[in-house]
């Protein structure tokens, strides 16, 4: 069922990548540009290139065009959109449709037309940068290129209009788009012939949005997140299998004795598994379509959660599932668990008759070949860890399992799990790399389960030393968990392993966000919006942003690069206004009015008595200019979290250098929306602090409840195994059951006896999980904090009470049905075979 719900979304994204195709390219197969164009600057392209490209004999046709993103208004709704300029002919000729687009005249594409409400003959107006124009739209496209969303499918739509309407920066063209011969996979080969021979920058748009990685990421990530729900229902499927085989070892051995071979008998055992893993699979394949849905729907609601209002991108995203998605997820459902069905088999029909009945032999050849594989495991490892020193942690993990296999002692668990927590006391460098948290969480798990495992013994003891005064339900339900350790460990790892995951999944998210919250509980410096001058303004001359009469103490900063790294020059409202939480004293701020000199930000501390670099436009505008700075004080920059190195006063502004004005300030909720499209219509990037972390907060908590859903499935395995797992210590100790309440014990107590059991086995887990998970937690915790300088690690004990509780209730509701199910008298039970 996960197995396919993963994969249906990287169906509904190819498919929805398809129709994309047809509704937003039509015949625009790739394009070319020059090599040197960026966001701010488009270089025009030489006519030499667009009369080759027109003679090349696998471009059918070319479109050449200058392009720009623009903002549309109407009916006091604005937009960003992209804007493509073009003579009306080779508009024509291209798309293979007679189109109208004279001066003042514009074709809008059907998204943008519906999100704006915008119809046939109205008058819209449109800015480039260099102010509002009127325009009337004759047409509203609805498929093809006349469509076109950009080349990833980024914009709302597009615009076109007549060439000598275009008001962007660059001349014409500054790109062309091309028709190509021959199907999309071919299209590559002809865009790399381009580039290599004309030396310019040529893209296949439909092969790269159709081969990209990242359009099956998400199905693949959700498949590795369900992953630990899949390992659960894997143990599920051991533990199924283990009941199977013993419960039928009689009736194999009476068949075998009658001379059934022993491949037959193996046959008719892996055909009644396979039904009933047959008929699971077709079952998780039609639920793992409703998962699927679910996970889009989910997709949808995040990516419109962090984008903006006006954001489409996955809003026609629908269903879909392919016949071999289908049929992925049932055959993955099927492998596996037939696998460890068949060598489950195998292990017990592999022996003569008379073995398979003497259990005593069994064990004597489990405990040779245990002490073999373990021998091996640690053998393994040594030479592992000095061929791969770097996965050391990893490796020394196999060889303790390996150590425990061979010499299975309470004091050998207890010091191995003693020693593998005990990296908690040693914190992540910060050149610390993904594997080493995967080890160090591996090492967690592991030791947390070393020594929760060795306490089962001197808890047995402790309860019978008080038996006379304690709980006689308690001591038989400790004796049997000591006794089956396999068995407890087995079902205990399904709830560790889910538990130990929706641990960290919680608790990290949690202290990230409370973290960022208290950095940015008084805003940016006390300032709650923050504009942005658009640096395509600063092109041909420095400008300076106009300030909304909405704006509460404005402050100017102008931002440049110094040394390769941010330089911020602050106005003396802001050192008179601003809130720095991390300052010890105000001297600096009464120091940085003085021309030369500046604020450094150092992670050590280190202070120099000057410092000396190049001040140039962090986009390249304009000149540069050699200045020397008197130091007058450092912080530290990580606890800032913006990423700036350098402050100092516009008394120090270099005159020659196009630097980048930002204006931050405070503003009324209530005039949030006047400010924004204050600036908006003036190209400027108006941003509203808390909006934007609420945005941000609102879509990691969608994805946490989205992961945690996929972690419920786990529970459920776990649920399963557990239930199975009573239900089947009922029937078999039918026996002793009765024997028990022969000599005198109370029905009650011996349920109590099954259900305490139980809880005692799926507590193992679930405290292993909530121990290592909480480890894990604090130690990528701590190692994020150590990267901003400062932090506070908690736990969100409400959250993780209330889903710990709610699985304690689920579990004593599941081992308690099949004890009150199954209830015979005590002469009955004695009856039954053992």
């Amino acid at each position: 069922m996960l197995l396919v719900g993963g994969l249906s979304l990287n169906d509904s994204i190819g498919r929805w990548i398809k129709r994309s195709l047809a509704e937003n390219f039509g015949c625009a197969d790739a394009y070319v540009e020059n090599r040197r164009n960026n966001i701010f600057f488009k270089i025009p392209l030489d006519q030499q290139i667009v009369d080759i490209l027109r003679k090349h004999q696998k471009i059918l046709s070319v479109l050449p065009v200058s392009e720009s993103i623009a903002q549309i208004e109407y009916g006091g709704k604005i937009l960003d959109c992209l804007v493509i300029a073009t003579s009306p002919e080779e508009l024509s000729y291209f798309v293979e449709e007679k189109i109208e687009l004279v001066s003042n005249n514009i074709l809008l594409s059907k998204e943008l037309a519906q999100i704006m409400n915008i119809r046939e003959n109205d008058f819209v107006a449109l800015d480039m940068g260099r102010g509002q124009k009127q325009f009337k739209v004759v047409k509203i496209s609805t498929d093809g290129f006349l469509n076109f969303r950009g080349e990833n499918l980024q914009y709302a739509g597009t615009v076109f209009i007549n060439r000598d309407d275009f008001q962007g920066v660059g001349g014409f063209p500054t790109k062309i788009y091309m028709r190509l011969e021959g199907s999309i996979e071919e299209h590559k080969a002809t865009t790399d012939w381009i580039s290599e021979e004309l030396k310019v920058k040529a893209v296949a748009m439909k092969f790269q949005l159709l081969n990209s990685p990242a359009n099956r990421t998400l199905g693949y990530l959700t498949i590795a997140f369900s992953s630990f729900s899949v390992i659960a229902s894997f143990i599920l499927v051991y533990v199924f299998a283990q009941s199977f085989v013993e419960e039928r070892s009689t009736t194999m051995v009476t068949l075998r004795i009658l001379g059934m071979k022993t491949g037959h008998l193996s046959a008719i055992l892996i055909y009644e598994g396979l039904i009933y893993f047959l008929i699971a699979g077709l079952c998780g394949g039609i639920m793992g379509t409703f998962l699927g849905d679910f996970l889009l729907r989910r997709l949808r609601t995040i990516s419109g959660t962090l984008m903006s209002e006006f954001y489409i991108g996955f809003s026609d995203l629908t269903l879909y599932v392919s016949p071999l998605t289908v049929f992925t997820g049932i055959l993955g459902g099927l492998v596996i668990p037939l696998i460890i069905f068949i060598l489950k088999i195998r292990a017990i029909t592999h022996h003569p008759p008379v073995e398979m009945l003497r259990t005593e032999s069994r064990v004597r050849t489990q405990r040779w070949k245990r002490k073999i594989s373990g021998g091996s495991m640690i053998v393994l490892s040594m030479v592992m860890i000095l061929i791969y020193p770097k996965f050391w942690l990893f490796f020394f993990l196999i060889a303790a399992l390996g150590g425990v296999v061979v010499f299975p002692t309470t004091f050998l668990s207890l010091g191995m799990g003693i020693f593998l927590v005990s990296f908690i006391y040693f914190p992540l460098t910060q050149s610390a790399t993904v594997w080493d948290i995967l080890q160090r969480g591996a090492s967690f798990f592991i030791g947390s389960w070393f020594l929760f495992l060795s306490l089962i013994s001197p808890l047995r003891k402790i309860f019978s030393r008080w038996m006379k005064k304690g709980s006689v339900s308690t001591f038989i339900a400790l004796s049997y968990v000591e006794r089956n350790r396999k068995n407890t460990f087995i079902i205990a790892s399904m709830f560790s392993l889910i538990v130990f995951m929706m641990t960290l999944v919680l608790v990290v998210p949690y202290n990230m966000e409370k973290f960022v919250l208290e950095r940015m509980k008084t805003g940016l410096f006390g300032y709650d919006l923050m504009v942005i001058y658009n640096p395509l303004k600063l092109v041909l001359s420095k400008g300076e942003p106009d300030l909304s009469k909405d704006l509460q103490n404005p402050s100017k900063i102008y931002v440049a690069q110094f040394n390769d790294d941010l330089i911020a020059f602050v106005d003396d409202n802001f050192l008179k206004d601003a809130v720095v939480s991390i300052e010890t004293n105000k001297r600096w701020r009464e120091q940085l009015l003085e021309p030369g000199t500046i604020v450094v930000g150092d992670f050590e501390g280190a202070r120099s008595l000057q410092i000396t670099g190049k001040v140039k436009s962090p986009f390249g505008f304009g000149e540069t200019e050699n200045m020397t700075f008197r130091v007058v004080d450092t912080f530290d920059m990580r606890q800032l979290m913006v990423p700036v190195k350098y402050v100092a006063s516009i008394n120090s502004i270099p005159e020659k250098v196009r630097l980048i004005p930002v204006i931050i300030s405070r503003v009324d909720p209530a005039n949030v929306m006047q400010v924004k499209d204050f600036y908006r219509k003036r190209f400027d990037f108006p941003i509203y602090i808390k909006e934007e972390l609420n945005r941000v907060f609102s879509g990691i908590d969608l994805l946490i409840q989205t992961g945690v859903t996929l972690l419920y499935f786990g529970l459920i395995s776990g649920f399963s195994g557990i239930a199975f797992y009573s239900l089947r210590n009922v029937i078999v100790r039918k026996r002793m059951s009765g024997t028990l309440r022969a000599i005198g014990m109370s029905g009650k107590s011996l349920s109590a006896a099954f259900i305490l059991e139980n809880l005692i086995v799926a507590s193992m887990g679930i405290i292993t999980g909530i121990c290592a998970g909480y480890l894990e937690s604090k130690d990528v915790s701590n190692f994020i904090f150590s990267i901003f300088g400062s932090g506070q690690f908690s736990v969100p004990i409400w959250e993780l009470a209330g889903l710990i509780l709610a699985i304690y209730m689920i579990i004593s509701l599941v081992v308690t049905l099949p004890v009150l199910v199954i209830r015979t008298s005590p002469v009955e039970a004695l009856r039954a075979p053992d």
